[in-house]
């Protein structure tokens, strides 16, 4: 399955948090959160997630030391939401959305 997905940050090679969207099958917009554990947050995927907006989206606490970047972030909603093939374009801000 092919999606789109956009960034709200520059990337950087080992980033706190990232946030972003993306878009499955020209459907709407889902919001994307990813943050470090802080040795404090559970570490997994929250699928589903409904925002007071309504927009929907996924959250992933990862571990500290993980090295949280564009490569990690594809990777991992890859799998959460089986995407083979992404396509980074300019879309909404997730802020605006949620």
């Amino acid at each position: 399955m092919k999606a789109e997905i956009t960034f709200d940050l520059v990337m950087d090679e080992n980033m706190p948090f990232v946030e972003g969207c993306y878009r499955l099958h020209n459907d709407i917009w889902h919001v994307f959160m990813f943050r470090k554990s802080r040795g404090v947050e559970p570490v997994g995927v929250k699928k589903n997630l409904v925002w007071d907006s309504g927009v929907t989206g996924i959250n992933v606490i990862v571990p500290d030391d993980t090295a949280l970047n564009k490569s990690t972030v594809i990777q991992t909603l890859s799998d959460a939401l089986g995407v083979t093939e992404w396509l980074e374009v300019r879309g909404p801000d997730s802020m605006q959305l949620r």
